[in-house]
């Protein structure tokens, strides 16, 4: 019998772990290869942290004139603001002189006039795709592209794709357990298994998805200190307010799609409950689990 094959690196901010049963080990490790190789790829393509990726080169010209971009950036956009539309503009690229904005600010509590304008000049609107030419164009240069609530999900979509290539059939793919792709079944026969962490209780789960052949992604505003006390990074801005979410929230989405999984995470984080359940209407088959730390007690809520 073939041993479990398990290795990472890094990409992406975080480590990815590639488990892979049932398969010969020299063809694993061809695979860590490629699945590195494409990954790295694909945040060299589509990081702003990197000076030479497209969105980067985007992010600094677009605003003065129409930058032509490579089909897949110009499918990214599209499909991005597909689910801004999708999530009523939940979901939004641009947001990242939001948070900025707060990250500056003395005063983290209250605004100013500086805030409205800023909400103003950002949104996927003031995003111009051009038609037949694969063409970005900013309407004014406060814009500026961010695909951190979209990359992963898309980079497991390429590693799933990889996989099919070789005929793997079983595998579990994490970025730091946040974004999780599976592959087919467990070595023991069954589903994969993933659980939801209790911040409030490390070690217990919350909930726990039964996932064949589908992923799971959980999006959260908050992390644990040295003392156990729950955290906001203030990160997570909503898009219709223009302030930080206070609430310690996760969500997760299990779909058959890690893009939509990861997509929607995100989003909901922002999102009313009935407008979850109405959106997650309109997507892809998908399971959504809400998780309120209120007063650093769980309140869980499952669409």
């Amino acid at each position: 019998m073939n041993k479990l094959y398990h290795n990472s690196f890094y990409a992406m901010g975080t480590r990815c772990h590639i488990v892979l049963p049932g398969v010969e080990e020299d063809l694993c490790e061809h695979l860590f290869a490629v699945i590195k190789d494409e990954v790295n790829r694909v945040e060299s393509s589509l990081s702003r942290f990197l000076s030479h990726s497209e969105i980067s080169v985007i992010n600094k010209k677009a605003a003065k004139e129409p930058v032509t971009v490579s089909e897949e950036i110009y499918g990214i956009l599209e499909t991005c603001r597909e689910y801004s539309e999708m999530t009523h503009g939940a979901f939004d690229v641009s947001l990242r002189p939001l948070l900025q904005y707060w990250k500056e600010k003395n005063d983290n509590s209250t605004s100013d006039l500086r805030l409205y304008e800023i909400m103003d000049a950002i949104g996927m609107k003031q995003i111009e795709l051009g038609n037949g030419d694969r063409s970005v164009s900013f309407v004014n240069d406060r814009v500026e592209i961010d695909l951190g609530g979209f990359g992963k999900g898309y980079a497991l979509e390429h590693i799933q794709k990889k996989l099919m290539d070789f005929s793997v059939r079983n595998a579990f793919i994490s970025f730091g357990e946040s974004s999780i792709l599976t592959m087919g079944s467990h070595p023991a026969g069954d589903h994969w298994k993933v659980g939801l962490n209790d911040y409030s209780q490390p070690g217990r789960a919350l909930h726990t998805f039964a996932v064949n052949d589908g992923a799971v992604s959980t999006s959260s505003n908050f992390f644990v200190d040295d003392s156990g006390e729950l955290r906001n990074h203030r990160h997570v801005i909503n898009p219709f307010t223009g302030y930080p979410v206070e609430e310690c929230i996760t969500v997760s989405v299990r779909s058959d799609s890690s893009i939509v999984a990861e997509v929607l995470s995100t989003a909901f984080l922002v999102t009313r409950d009935e407008t979850i359940a109405l959106i997650k209407e309109q997507a892809e088959p998908c399971e959504v689990v809400k998780v309120n730390y209120v007063g650093g007690e769980p309140e869980i809520t499952v669409y």
